[in-house]
């Protein structure tokens, strides 16, 4: 008889320890909590509050590239320093465009142009200058040093984030797994008096892709890398090139515009926890002797 009722004691003891388990897993929902339809109908919501900061202005800079461009990977390596010299401070943006982002079906069979990267290519004037080139905060349009050679980025970048900001930018965005679908907003608050007009363009990059590229930097007959790791690659803009209108009247000091987006459709073969939201405000005057330079940027990760 006790040993039978030590054994009901074991096994009622075992039985615990399996509910409570149970227990414990139940109260630990997972990250991506399910419906009926499955994971696909999971929405993300996130906002940069915390990592914009009011007292920096961040530079863009942009690289114009091409997988058929053998100099193009000492610039997107000077661009990799960079952001490590400046941990923060810095928005790359890797625009494919020209002669050299074009393709055929043997050798180059990656397409990365998109009509954001062509129109500013065609704009700026960036590709029949050669590549690889660049600018950063789009300083100088219209000047004989308005594009940038990669060597000369630095210095660039050094004299934009030494400037006091004139905005800050705050992005908050929603998206949704199972149709692909993002909303985003982003709040534009004026840290001066500012007079002109401003507009603020939303643009979609990715991280990490493996493709091919020339590299004039490793030896005759091997110089086409078929497994090159490209990053920041502007995916193209999701509210349109030129973006939409904010303070178009001036912006007075603290005073404080949102631009909102929804439903933007993102590509399927982009890998979602390799891309980010990159916003920018830019003068959008065309008399003011700052057309077009970019005054504040920002960007957040999709999760």
């Amino acid at each position: 008889m006790k040993k039978t009722f030590s054994q009901i004691i074991i096994l009622l003891f075992i039985i615990g320890m399996i509910v409570s388990c149970d227990f414990v897993q139940d109260a630990n929902p997972p990250l991506e909590p399910t419906t009926s339809a499955g994971p696909a109908t999971n929405t993300y919501i996130s906002d940069s509050t915390t990592n914009s900061d009011p007292t920096l202005r961040k530079a863009l800079v942009e690289d114009y590239t091409g997988h058929k461009c053998g100099n193009c990977p000492t610039a997107a390596d000077v661009l990799k320093s960079l952001e490590v010299q400046y941990p923060g401070k810095i928005v790359p943006l890797a625009i494919h465009a020209g002669f050299f982002a074009n393709i055929n079906t043997t050798t180059y069979p990656t397409d990365f142009r998109n009509t954001a990267g062509n129109t500013y290519d065609t704009k700026f004037g960036i590709s029949t200058a050669g590549n690889p080139n660049g600018l950063v905060n789009r300083v100088g349009y219209g000047s004989g040093g308005f594009i940038k050679a990669y060597s000369t980025w630095g210095g660039e970048v050094s004299t934009q984030i030494s400037q006091v900001p004139k905005f800050q930018l705050l992005i908050k965005y929603k998206y949704d797994v199972g149709s692909l679908k993002l909303d985003a907003d982003v709040k534009i608050k004026s840290l001066a008096n500012n007079s002109g007009s401003y507009k603020v363009v939303l643009l979609l990059t990715e991280d990490s892709i493996i493709a091919e590229q020339l590299d004039y930097r490793l030896p005759s007959g091997s110089q086409l890398i078929s497994n090159y790791e490209f990053s920041h690659v502007l995916r193209g803009a999701i509210n349109s090139e030129w973006g939409s209108s904010a303070f178009t009247a001036g912006a007075a000091l603290n005073g404080a515009e949102t631009v909102s987006i929804s439903n933007y459709q993102i590509n399927t073969s982009y890998k979602r926890a390799k891309c980010h939201i990159l916003a920018y405000i830019y003068d959008s005057d065309p008399a003011s002797p700052t057309y077009y330079e970019v005054l504040q940027v920002e960007e957040l990760k999709l999760k």
